[in-house]
């Protein structure tokens, strides 16, 4: 009797696929307020009408929002992905079998058990699959590192798995281009950043969006000191806008020609925090900004006056 033949990648890829989408999806938070911002109402009766008519508009944007990956099925595909990577042609061979055999889900609201079954369209099927980045695979060293690491406090439940599948679909939905820079550095925050650490999450997150932000970057600790000089000087003049608009009204302030721009002040000060415990953590230093940029009035210079005046003025 001939053996069954071993399931490939793509084979376990759709179990896995379907089985989660089929165990039900809950509709998300943005879901909801679409539809209550399209159509005035989110409720379970509004998405099942809407569902059921093929010609409404409105109807293929909200599919592509019920079908966007969300960490649950990211978490459930990860196992998957780690011990059978696929490649980009079982990528594509999977896009088309999802497309002759449209992929369902079960949609759920919180609130109620009732079970919606929605069938993903043909033209959503590339942007889902593109969104999971399935090909995508950590280098040899980066995927050691990974292993070496302790991720049981990234599980809720303290499971080491369960952490290191998080840990992956971050680096995943990343899709770093995995230079030798950004591995080297990776493999320095995983061994002296704790993740026990309330804020690993986070920091490692602000990390993956500014390496690929700077993915030819050949120097991260410059990259990152130059983004905090950045941040402060932008800081500064944000607060010192804010100390002239709690003098003087706004309509004063532009008559003036004071212009107000916009800045986050406390996602400023949130940024320079992250960078700071970054640096010091990876690169064991920091560069301290010793006070604020001082701005000196030069009286309305127009260019007129000589070099040694301005030299006056500055000292």
């Amino acid at each position: 009797m001939t053996p069954p033949a071993a399931l490939s990648a793509c084979d376990l890829l759709e179990q896995a696929l379907r089985c989660s989408m089929a165990s039900g999806v809950e509709l998300t938070d943005d879901v909801r307020h679409f539809m209550a911002v399209t159509f005035g109402d989110a409720s379970a009766a509004t998405l099942q009408t809407l569902l059921a008519d093929e010609s409404s508009a409105e109807r293929d944007s909200l599919l592509d929002l019920v079908f966007f990956p969300d960490p649950r099925l990211q978490q459930a595909l990860e196992p998957v992905l780690t011990e059978h990577p696929p490649t980009e042609a079982a990528v594509g061979l999977l896009a088309e079998r999802l497309k002759a055999a449209p992929l369902v889900a079960h949609l759920r609201f919180p609130e109620t058990d009732m079970a919606l079954p929605a069938a993903m369209p043909v033209f959503g099927v590339d942007a889902f699959l593109a969104r999971l980045n399935l090909a995508w695979q950590p280098v040899a060293d980066l995927a050691a590192a990974i292993t070496d690491l302790d991720t049981r406090p990234l599980s809720p439940t303290g499971d080491a798995l369960q952490g290191r599948n998080r840990l992956r679909v971050c680096l995943r939905n990343a899709a770093l281009k995995q230079t030798a820079v950004q591995v080297r550095f990776l493999c320095d925050f995983f061994a002296r950043m704790p993740p026990e650490d309330d804020g690993f999450v986070d920091k490692l997150g602000f990390m993956l969006v500014f390496m690929n932000e700077h993915e030819d970057a050949t120097n991260l600790y410059q990259a990152l000191m130059d983004r905090k000089k950045f941040l402060f000087q932008h800081l500064h003049k944000a607060r010192r806008t804010a100390a002239l608009t709690d003098r003087s009204n706004m309509e004063t302030l532009i008559m003036t020609g004071v212009r107000i721009p916009h800045f986050d002040i406390d996602a400023a000060e949130r940024t320079l925090a992250l960078i700071d415990s970054i640096a010091v953590a990876v690169f064991g230093r920091t560069e301290w900004l010793g006070g604020a940029p001082r701005e000196v009035d030069l009286g309305n210079a127009d260019g007129g006056l000589d070099p040694a005046t301005i030299i006056r003025r500055l000292s």
